[in-house]
C-alpha cells in the first residue's frame, strides 16, 4: 500500500465510523419505546379480559402512570348478530401510551373479535369522542354530541348486513367523518 492510499484509508475510517454512529442513533430513535410496547401488550391483555368477562361496561386503566395523561378506556359493547348468522364481539378502545419521559399520545379504535376472542379487524376513528357509545339492535350508536360535532348522536352503524368497509358519521351541517375497516393486527 502506498503512503497516499494509507492516508486516504486513515481518513475514511473516522468518516465511516461517524456515518455508522449516526445511522445507529437514527434507527434507535425510530424503534418503539419500550414503555409504549409494554403498554400495548398490557392493552391487549386487558381487552382479552373484557372479552372473556363478556359484561357490557367500560373499563378504565392508567397504563402510563403519568400525572397529566388521560387514562386508557376499554368499552365492551357486546355481540353483534348479523343476518348471515355470523356473530362478532365489539369493543371500543381509547389507548393512551407513553411517547417520552413526560409525554403521552392516544389512539381510538372500534375493534372486532370473533366469538373465540380472536382479533378480526378495527376501525381507527382518531379521537375518543368519535367512538360509538353503545350497541343496540345490531347497530353501533352515538348517544351524545360533542362540542365540535352537534349532529354526532344522529349517527349509527348498521352491522346486520356485515362489517362495512367504510362508514360515515355526521358531525355538523358542513359534513362528517368517514372511517375504514382494516383487517388483522
Amino acid at each position: 500500500m502506498t503512503n497516499t492510499n494509507a492516508g486516504i484509508h486513515l481518513l475514511l475510517t473516522p468518516v465511516i465510523l461517524l456515518v455508522l454512529a449516526i445511522s445507529l442513533l437514527v434507527l434507535c430513535s425510530l424503534a418503539p419505546n419500550d414503555d409504549s410496547l409494554s403498554e400495548y401488550i398490557k392493552l391487549q391483555k386487558l381487552e382479552q379480559q373484557a372479552l372473556k368477562k363478556g359484561i357490557v361496561r367500560e373499563y378504565i386503566y392508567d397504563l402510563t402512570h403519568k400525572k397529566d395523561c388521560n387514562k386508557t378506556k376499554i368499552n365492551y359493547l357486546g355481540v353483534v348478530h348479523m343476518d348471515n348468522g355470523r356473530q362478532y364481539k365489539i369493543l371500543t378502545s381509547f389507548f393512551v401510551f407513553s411517547t417520552g419521559s413526560d409525554m403521552c399520545h392516544g389512539t381510538s379504535n372500534i375493534k372486532i373479535y370473533d366469538m373465540k376472542n380472536r382479533f378480526v379487524g378495527k376501525y381507527y376513528v382518531g379521537m375518543p369522542e368519535s367512538l360509538p357509545d353503545t350497541l343496540q339492535d345490531n347497530k353501533l350508536c352515538y348517544l351524545e354530541n360533542s362540542e365540535e360535532c352537534n349532529l354526532r348522536k344522529t349517527g349509527s352503524i348498521d352491522l346486520r348486513k356485515g362489517l362495512p368497509k367504510t362508514f360515515y358519521i355526521p358531525c355538523s351541517k358542513n359534513g362528517g367523518d368517514v372511517y375504514s375497516f382494516s383487517s388483522g393486527d
